[in-house]
């Protein structure tokens, strides 16, 4: 049996373990490290039934030696400070992105797994899509001829949950390059297999954010039956039945004040063979205004694909043709993260090497932080490692 810890126990994470089962390799939550851990205990999760619960990460890796991997699930700013743990211990490790959040943290990541034997698998779903597979298999064929030229875009129908959940707190998050950006400049780095160099981006908050209470919550608010954004709203009139309505925890005002983070942006990036690609993300769209996807263009063809669509479309250049591939089911992270599950069991069990290995997690991450750097500064930026002047300052 596979014995698997987890540092920080989220929702994100827990969804993940509990995933595990789908594939019948006997495995278990042996220990789990979290601040939490009373609370965790006191709600007798049958999952957790072999887990022992400590407060620290140091607490479980002091006993590394009885799990076969670790999986770290913590906020965001703290990711990289427990993989830099887990890097002492030699351990196959699943961790969730983004990877880092500043540039220290990204050369701490880089430094501490340089030389690191053991598989690790970087929660990157939509590359492992089997849309996306389909799409890479079908540009490495040479059926577009070389990708030139990608539009990109992310158009997303849930985005109040980055203004009214612990999201919103930017020193947690790094902002929504890191957030959203981190996985389609991953796969589009896939996809075109070659590293990004150059970035010029811009970024805003068009829509949330104001001059409400910063820790109001719907529930106490006079305006709960006439905002637009209160669960009784979208509810009455936009048909939602939101499931966090109304918790301490996931009901802040998405207009109050002291918002850091953006709710649009954009990017343009140069390859290292000069292919140009243009991405853009809004996370104020809603119902079938939604989108995530890109349109790749090569001398030969074109390949457009969008997730909330289920298709890719294959246009010919050389013949009046177009292909359509529809794909069926409805999986968490459109069949990603059951791709994920296979990875990290495979890693655990037999060693095997990640398709979203570290080394992708981290050059996202630094794509990500010279966009916003970009946008911070407006001016064009190269995408490398960071000189000690710029993470110094």
């Amino acid at each position: 049996m596979l014995r698997i810890g987890i540092i920080g126990y989220g929702a994100r994470i827990a969804h993940m373990a509990r995933g595990l089962s789908v594939f019948g390799i006997p495995y278990a939550v042996t220990a789990v490290a979290d601040p939490r851990g009373e609370a965790i205990k006191a709600g007798d999760d049958g999952f957790l039934a072999q887990a022992r619960v400590v407060p620290t990460a140091d607490d479980l890796l002091a006993d590394a030696a009885q799990l076969d991997g670790v999986m770290i699930g913590t906020r965001c700013n703290l990711h990289t400070e427990m993989a830099c743990k887990v890097a002492t211990t030699g351990l196959p490790l699943f961790l969730e992105k983004p990877v880092a959040i500043s540039f220290e943290q990204v050369q701490q990541l880089d430094a501490a797994f340089r030389n690191y034997a053991a598989p690790t698998v970087v929660s990157f779903p939509l590359r492992l899509s089997p849309l996306l597979q389909t799409v890479k298999q079908i540009i490495d064929a040479g059926r577009i001829g070389t990708v030139e030229h990608v539009d990109a875009y992310n158009d997303v129908p849930y985005g109040t949950v980055y203004f009214r959940t612990w999201y919103r707190d930017y020193a947690l998050t790094g902002g929504l390059f890191l957030q959203k950006a981190t996985h389609d400049l991953d796969y589009l780095t896939y996809l075109l297999d070659q590293p990004p160099q150059v970035v010029a981006a811009m970024n805003a908050r068009r829509v949330f954010g104001g001059d409400m209470p910063r820790n109001l919550q719907c529930k106490d608010c006079e305006l709960n039956e006439r905002c637009p954004e209160s669960p009784f709203v979208r509810f009455r009139h936009g048909f939602e039945r939101a499931a966090v309505a109304f918790s301490d925890q996931y009901d802040y005002c998405v207009f109050s004040e002291g918002m850091e983070i953006e709710d649009v942006a954009n990017c343009i990036l140069q390859y290292e063979s000069g292919a140009q690609v243009s991405y853009s993300q809004n996370v104020f769209a809603r119902y079938k205004a939604e989108r995530r996807g890109a349109r790749l263009r090569g001398y030969n063809g074109t390949i457009e694909f969008d997730w909330y669509q289920n298709q890719i479309k294959l246009f010919s250049h050389t013949q009046p043709v177009v292909e359509t591939i529809d794909f069926t089911g409805d999986m968490p992270h459109f069949g990603g993260d059951r791709e994920l599950c296979h990875d990290w069991l495979m890693a655990l069990r037999d060693g095997k090497p990640s398709r979203s290995p570290l080394a992708a997690g981290i050059l996202s991450a630094l794509t990500c932080l010279w966009a916003r750097e970009s946008a911070q500064t407006r001016q064009f930026c190269e995408v490398r490692m960071p000189e000690p002047a710029l993470v110094a300052r």
